[in-house]
């Protein structure tokens, strides 16, 4: 283990934890985030109305660890037990983390230190992260982002944040831009809450990356994210609500959003084996330069799912140990070379 990152003249970082019946991940997720290296941090897990041991596991690592504090409440949603948390949260910075996902030990301390060095106009720091099965298997790999400075029209146009566990904000950005929008749930709109917080936050505020991939996001079923049609519900919404705000956005900036997320449902019920959901998004993602592009990745993929199944790597995330980058695989569509190629500019 690499020394301790952290004093007490560093900030001091709030994990945020939204848990709805996650029993039998959430003790490995608690774990990965204790055996961080920077040591000045806080837990706050909100069990959001759980139905099986989600309170008293938590509850049971509360007692061994003086940083851990957990509370309850009738459930309400991930973005309101998000922002319930961000409401008992003391620290400076939030680092959110969802009760399923892993962290490299070293991920807030990388974190930390390149938002320290941005200086006060970085609002937002994300990284690199990986896909893994139930059982920690490693699936794939995100694109190597490098997009930093003032990039909201990109990341309106693809969420190189990537999910919920990745960002380390800034506190006061993300209270001047009201936390989490707990409306979608009302709207039947529920997965877009982290990218529209991030869009939101990069909108008034620059965004920095620390190059390696330090989260591990879990896969799973029944998971929201292999809920398509209501992801696409929650797309459109977020879109609708960034053109209210900044209502000259182009509207090709809209259209790009459109098909790379379509693409990305298409990539979600591909992983699931949902083979008609999988064409009908392929198909709404059109033949645009991006789905061009991507074709002959996309057909690498099937022939080897084909051929070998979901497995693409023997490495297997553990929670606590480190990540080793030599056995990460390279990302199936790395459309980080699509944009550095085709798209400039920031926000």
């Amino acid at each position: 283990m690499p020394p301790a990152v952290g004093s007490i003249g560093e900030p001091l970082v709030s994990v945020i934890v939204p848990v709805h019946n996650g029993a039998a991940v959430l003790a490995d997720t608690l774990h990965s985030a204790l055996q961080q290296t920077y040591r000045r941090l806080e837990v706050i897990v909100v069990d959001d109305g759980s139905r099986d041991a989600t309170q008293s596991i938590a509850e049971s690592v509360a007692v061994r660890d003086s940083r851990v504090r957990v509370v309850a409440q009738a459930n309400r949603g991930v973005a309101a037990a998000r922002n319930r948390a961000l409401t008992l949260a003391t620290g400076e910075l939030i680092a959110p983390l969802d009760a399923d996902d892993l962290w490299d030990p070293s991920k807030i301390g990388r974190q930390v230190r390149r938002m320290l060095a941005g200086g006060d106009e970085v609002g937002l720091v994300y990284c690199w992260w990986l896909w893994i099965a139930e059982d920690g298997l490693v699936l794939d790999a995100s694109p190597r982002w490098r997009i930093e400075g003032r990039a909201a029209d990109l990341l309106l146009q693809v969420n190189y944040i990537g999910n919920a566990s990745v960002p380390l904000f800034r506190r006061r950005t993300l209270e001047e831009v009201g936390g989490y929008d707990e409306t979608l749930r009302a709207r039947d709109a529920e997965g877009c809450e982290d990218w529209d917080v991030s869009l939101k936050i990069a909108e008034r505020a620059a965004v920095a990356v620390e190059p390696a991939h330090l989260v591990a996001y879990r896969t799973r079923h029944g998971a929201m994210s292999a809920r398509t049609d209501t992801m696409w519900r929650s797309h459109r919404l977020m879109l609708a609500a960034a053109r209210t705000r900044r209502p000259t956005t182009a509207p090709a900036l809209i259209r790009r959003s459109d098909r790379q997320f379509a693409l990305y449902l298409a990539g979600v019920a591909f992983r699931a084996r949902r083979h008609l959901q999988t064409c009908r998004w392929g198909a709404r993602a059109g033949l645009s330069a991006l789905s061009l592009w991507a074709i002959p990745y996309i057909a690498r993929a099937l022939g080897r799912t084909a051929l070998r199944g979901d497995v693409r790597s023997t490495a297997r995330i553990r929670p606590g140990e480190p990540f080793n980058e030599r056995d990460v695989p390279p990302s199936l569509i790395p459309y980080d070379r699509f944009y550095a190629r085709h798209i400039t500019g920031g926000g």
